[in-house]
């Protein structure tokens, strides 16, 4: 009968999560980190929202569709009316045709167009922002899903916060995130116990970043039939059971 507490111990603690996996650790005592925010850059199949003003609203006519789009804000509303980055990394602006994009920053953007309509508007000013920075985060947490942002300092923590953090279940020792780099993914393995959460290297996300939290142990043990806590129980129940009746 002792071999059975005994099992019923070891198994006890083998199912146990200790603190320090659960706990996220912010930073290493007495280090500082740079977090230069290095600035979005326009890649193929991106959204923008361009808006154009000028002193003189009536130089304006000749690029009236791209004022109007202004007149509604909300996201998707924007996104339809928006100028989408096409495979040879172009938008068509409105006179001015295609005009490459891809590789430049916003604010690189907002300069480039106000340049060209120079040649057609007084004092033109120019503004440019990418309105489907969106950001897949899957796996273990609370609300798994695409979210879409319309400012570009988009941070780790702030995107898990959106998911609504990491479940109980969730491998906080080893997630993971996957960024296109030009032509290339690059993977991340991300400790959130190690002060990862707030690492310069990926504090900020980028467009189309996926997060993927991996399930801990006990959720993959969970996931099988040993693991199922229902027929766990029934097994251990089983073992008592069959003990007490060999031992009478």
């Amino acid at each position: 009968m002792k071999k059975v507490f005994y099992l019923l111990f070891i198994l006890f603690l083998s199912g146990c999560a200790s603190k320090k996996d659960i706990i996220y650790t912010l930073s290493e005592s007495g280090k500082s980190s740079n977090y230069n925010y290095q600035e979005l850059v326009i890649q193929k199949g991106d959204i923008l929202d361009i808006k154009v003003t000028s002193l003189n609203p009536e130089s304006l006519s000749l690029f009236q569709a791209a004022v109007n789009q202004f007149q509604n804000q909300q996201p998707e509303i924007l996104k339809i009316q928006g100028y989408l980055v096409n495979a040879k990394g172009a938008i068509d602006f409105p006179v001015l045709g295609n005009i490459e994009v891809v590789g430049l920053s916003t604010i690189e953007i907002a300069d480039k167009i106000e340049k060209e309509l120079k040649a057609y508007i007084k004092d033109p000013n120019v503004r440019a922002r990418l309105v489907n920075y969106k950001i897949s985060v899957l796996g273990e947490v609370q609300i798994p899903g695409t979210y879409t942002f319309l400012e570009e300092q988009v941070t780790l923590p702030q995107v898990l916060g959106t998911a609504g953090d990491l479940t109980i279940n969730g491998d906080r020792t080893n997630v993971n995130l996957v960024r296109k780099i030009g032509d290339e993914l690059k993977t991340y393995t991300i400790d959130l116990t190690k002060g990862d959460l707030i690492n310069p290297e990926y504090f900020y996300l980028q467009q189309n970043d996926l997060v993927y939290v991996r399930p801990n142990t006990a959720r993959v043990k969970s996931s099988g039939l040993i693991g199922n806590v229902g027929t766990l129980v029934s097994v251990l129940s089983l073992i008592v059971s069959l003990t007490i009746l060999i031992t009478r």
